[in-house]
């Protein structure tokens, strides 16, 4: 139960802090020579990985139609405050929901579609943490700027993840 309310508090956390005013078809600007990349991997080594060194599975689901998530990609991931504490506490994977490209998810095939799909992934960006066993820690759903996202990776690898909501988690002070 208090997991299931920590998944509703993140979702709700997700539609408080996300733009609503994404404008289709906004030029993006491409990333600067010298930031850093984020190392993505497939979602079995991430798997594999997770369960020799018990760091966290970081999913981002994406689309290739999704302003917001090319907004992300090209704002908060290069930032290296936010590159170091994801290649150094996650194992982070892009999966495209739209995406027909087989995977292996626990030890079974499927598409990045199904596995969107299975995952109840409605909307784009979703960004999921997995424990070492594949199951879901908490999700969020909208755009992060690079303080948010950053207190979200702190907070999902801190102590205090099991005691406190993300919300509580995010408020001045703490």
């Amino acid at each position: 139960m208090r997991n299931s309310m920590k998944i509703l508090l993140l979702l709700t956390a997700g539609f408080l802090f996300s733009p609503h005013n994404e404008t289709p078809g906004h030029e993006l600007d491409e990333p600067q020579a010298g930031d850093p990349k984020t190392e993505w991997v497939d979602i079995e080594t991430a798997q594999k990985l997770s369960k020799e060194d018990g760091n966290p599975v970081f999913l981002f689901f994406e689309a290739e139609w999704c302003g917001t998530c090319k907004r992300m990609l090209r704002t908060v991931f290069p930032q290296p405050e936010l590159h170091r504490l994801l290649s150094d506490n996650y194992h982070a994977v892009s999966i495209d929901l739209d995406s027909r490209n087989e995977i292996l998810f626990n030890g079974r095939k499927m598409t990045e579609r199904s596995l969107a799909r299975e995952l109840e992934i409605q909307a784009t960006p979703t960004l999921l943490f997995l424990n070492s066993n594949g199951e879901e820690l908490g999700r969020f759903l909208g755009f992060l700027d690079e303080d948010d996202f950053k207190r979200l990776l702190v907070y999902v690898t801190s102590d205090q993840f099991n005691e406190v909501s993300f919300e509580e988690f995010m408020l001045p002070g703490q």
